[in-house]
């Protein structure tokens, strides 16, 4: 009985998609989010009901903290008084102590469950679908809807680990959530869409230690890009619009220094390299443990580019050993083609078009360097690739898709139909 609960959320997961009428009107959209829905409903299934091993997937890295974060819920559902909090001992917001209050307050209403814990991720996944949707057509790719979806839900890994209890699928959400909210503030300028800017922003930074002093330094840019950077039509002086997002930056700013968020990027980066260096002391097959050398100018720029290489597209051929590796090097295979293409699509727009990719290439490329900081092997990067992947998607997946269109009617020898015509209409929307 204590499963109902995960066993309800699994249906109702299925409707939530046809809340929105700009989902519901397009049939191929609905059941492609469907098709991806059914696949993380098997895995939580095998999750739960079956074992871990049965995937086949190197799991040692991520099991214990997905069991972890349930057995926290679990303890705290039991407790007498569930105490709601986002901090810990030293006063700062802790991503773990939310996320393990967050599971025990659900499990504290609906029974402690893993397969509703793991349901509560699928949710998050759900509605990130919906809010992927909403940004495709903010961006006037509609013709590229169920692409992009599929794209974004069915790579294997980040359908083992958004439907796991971990906080990857609700990174990802509100990741999502914040970018919508920011292209939004810079078409409909209002203090609504600030606000829910504001909250998506919160949101996320309390799910991880990272992530708090990362979303400042969003926050900040976000809010130079939305002013600085408003159409010619809003008739401004440029000097007004300069000091104006200046005086915004510092409100931000201060503010976080006042609750203690805002770090120097000096005093990041040490920090990094002290976890870096603690880090490789624990010997494990895929650590490629590249030093940040901030010694000089150019050992610093010659370590992070090294760090964020093997980062995004670790391993590569000459390191791979088992299945697991060659699934991974695939996974960076594919990221690498959706970046290259996402700069191609920069590179070829003009205009707001060019300003937007400009933006979340910018702001996928931070979280991802960040993730790259704290993070010595190609195990653990696999994981943290899902917070940002479905902004790289968004980017990459319409020039890719238009190739793998192009490359079809080659294989098969028809006549190039409308692929100039296509490619065009992809940077004009």
């Amino acid at each position: 009985m204590q499963d109902l609960a995960g066993w309800l959320l699994m249906l109702f997961s299925f409707s939530i998609v046809l809340m929105w009428k700009h989902v519901r009107s397009d049939t191929k959209v609905v059941h492609a989010i469907w098709l991806c829905i059914v696949l993380h409903h098997a895995m939580a299934f095998l999750n739960v009901y079956v074992s871990y091993d049965t995937v086949g997937y190197d799991t040692m890295a991520y099991l214990p903290d997905a069991a972890t974060y349930h057995a926290n819920g679990v303890v705290l559902a039991a407790s007498p008084e569930l105490e709601w909090k986002i901090y810990d001992e030293s006063e700062l917001i802790h991503g773990l102590v939310t996320y393990k209050n967050f599971l025990g307050f659900f499990y504290q209403l609906f029974g402690a469950s893993l397969i509703f814990g793991e349901e509560l991720s699928i949710l998050a996944f759900t509605l990130s679908c919906v809010v992927l949707v909403k940004l495709v057509d903010l961006l006037d790719l509609r013709r590229f809807r169920v692409g992009i979806i599929l794209f974004f839900g069915l790579l294997p890994s980040a359908v083992f680990f958004r439907s796991m209890t971990l906080r990857e699928p609700w990174q990802a959400l509100f990741f999502l959530l914040f970018v919508y909210w920011a292209l939004r503030l810079k078409k409909r300028p209002g203090i609504l869409a600030f606000l829910f800017l504001i909250m998506s922003a919160f949101c996320l930074a309390v799910l991880h230690d990272a992530l708090i002093h990362y979303t400042v330094y969003l926050i900040v840019f976000s809010v130079y890009w939305v002013i600085y950077c408003r159409k010619k039509s809003v008739h401004w002086p440029k000097y007004v619009r300069f000091l104006f997002a200046g005086l915004l930056v510092a409100s931000v700013i201060i503010l976080a220094q006042k609750m203690g968020w805002f770090v120097t990027v000096g005093h990041a980066l040490e920090g990094a390299d002290g976890f870096r260096r603690a880090a490789v002391t624990v010997q494990a097959r895929t650590t490629y443990g590249v030093m940040l050398d901030t010694s000089s100018v150019l050992g610093f720029v010659k370590t992070i580019l090294m760090i964020f290489a093997q980062y995004m597209f670790a391993p590569f051929l000459w390191r791979a050993e088992t299945a697991f590796d060659f699934h991974a090097m695939l996974e960076s295979m594919l990221r690498f083609l959706l970046l290259f293409s996402a700069f191609s699509s920069w590179r070829r727009s003009s205009g707001e078009v060019r300003s937007r990719y400009g933006f979340l290439l910018i702001v996928v490329l931070g979280i991802e360097l960040m993730w790259a900081l704290g993070t010595v092997n190609w195990g653990t990067a696999i994981r943290h690739h899902v917070p940002g992947y479905g902004v790289i998607v968004l980017l990459g997946a319409p020039r890719l898709i238009l190739f793998i269109r192009k490359l079809q009617f080659g294989i098969f020898g028809r006549r190039k139909v409308s692929g100039e015509l296509n490619e065009q209409s992809l940077h004009m929307s």
